[in-house]
């Protein structure tokens, strides 16, 4: 999903630009969570990846939705990995709190093909990234960007008709159903799934980028809890409406990458973003802003967080800000992970066919819920 949400930038032809991360300090209480960080940093089993999506079930586990990844590939001689992954998506099964990498449990598909652990089409050609996801009574809904190959490289993927939602029970995750969406015009609904307590209703969230003015849009849209995969509606602005033509956008940013997350802390809606990155050098700052009802207003975007990583002097490519909001500890920190993807044009990451597999790992924050939930710096 990640990478299809930055497609925009690439196709129009942007120029990356770098932005002046001199000017901000680190807000305060923030820091990083080494033992987040250490957990994805695995020999076996999902060695590296990005995404990051969580979902809490039922059982007391939670379930990491990961992007293209690494899957016991590690050479413990070399502390290297193969330069290319082997899955387009992957999941991690953790019981709750525990950090242990042991405890845990890497997910995949059975094939044929590419052993992605989603995957609604035995053409390795085709391929999701999964989004958000959430457990309604005995089943788990994903949100998965439909995607195919198209070109080379890095970005070497385009759309591939419309998105779908894979469902499982916990109990029997090998067997999966996909069922295609509706057309979204363009907006990508897999930003999260909150669910109204008071009623039956489900926010989804979307996001429309406009690469040319570097522009991110947020939507909402709604499903009931009791029939996820049909009668979506669309906020537009006063009222719900059945036709997604109609939707309005409830917050936009400039000047950011396309990876929007929204989650609910402290009976608020927060929203996260990240300084505009697609290579090296370029962004490093993570923001976010809140609102105290679905529908927004949400307040201009606050720096919360500029990354640390650096190789021979530079910063990696970096993306995907998502918050947990299952994993605010006892002193009230809400756990923030984030991707990097390399040093791109800066530092060769691929040398003699094996790469670090460390520039291509999640790390964890831990931010103080009071900063999220206020507006003031």
């Amino acid at each position: 999903m990640i990478m299809k949400l930055l497609l925009n930038l690439i196709i129009t032809g942007l120029v990356v630009f770098k932005t002046n991360s001199a000017c901000f300090g680190q807000a305060s209480g923030i820091y990083k969570d080494s033992a987040v960080t250490q957990f994805f940093q695995r020999e076996t089993g999902c060695v590296a990846g990005d995404g990051g999506f969580t979902v809490p079930l039922a059982t007391g586990k939670i379930l990491w939705l990961m992007g293209d990844s690494h899957i016991d590939d590690y050479d413990a001689k070399t502390k290297t990995v193969p330069c290319l992954f082997q899955v387009r998506n992957t999941a991690l099964l953790q019981p709750i709190n525990n950090w242990n990498r042991a405890a845990t449990t890497t997910l995949t598909g059975k094939g044929p093909g590419l052993l992605s652990f989603l995957k609604n089409n035995p053409a390795d050609s085709l391929f999701c990234w999964p989004g958000a996801g959430i457990q309604l009574k005995d089943s788990v809904y994903v949100y998965c960007s439909s995607l195919k190959n198209q070109g080379s490289g890095a970005f070497g993927f385009a759309a591939a008709g419309n998105d779908f939602i894979a469902s499982f029970r916990p109990e029997n995750i090998d067997k999966k159903t996909y069922q295609a969406l509706p057309d979204f015009n363009g907006i990508v609904f897999g930003l999260a799934f909150i669910k109204e307590e008071a009623s039956k209703w489900i926010y989804a969230y979307g996001q429309r980028y406009t690469a040319e003015k570097i522009q991110c849009d947020l939507y909402v849209a709604r499903f009931s809890a009791d029939s996820p995969l049909t009668g979506w509606q669309y906020w537009n602005g006063n009222s719900w409406k059945d036709t997604v033509t109609e939707a309005k956008s409830i917050a936009m940013q400039t000047g950011v990458s396309g990876t929007f997350q929204v989650s609910k802390v402290g009976g608020k809606f927060l929203l996260l973003s990240s300084a505009l990155s697609i290579n090296c050098d370029s962004g490093t700052e993570i923001f976010s802003s809140i609102a105290a009802n679905f529908c927004g207003p949400f307040s201009p975007k606050k720096f919360l967080y500029k990354i640390g990583e650096q190789l021979q002097g530079h910063t990696p490519f970096f993306y995907s800000a998502v918050a947990h909001p299952e994993y605010i500890n006892e002193k009230n920190e809400l756990l923030i992970t984030y991707a990097i993807n390399g040093y791109g044009t800066c530092v060769p990451d691929c040398v003699n066919g094996h790469m670090d597999p460390d520039v291509y790992r999640l790390r964890g924050i831990r931010v103080p819920t009071k900063l999220l939930t206020s507006t003031s710096e």
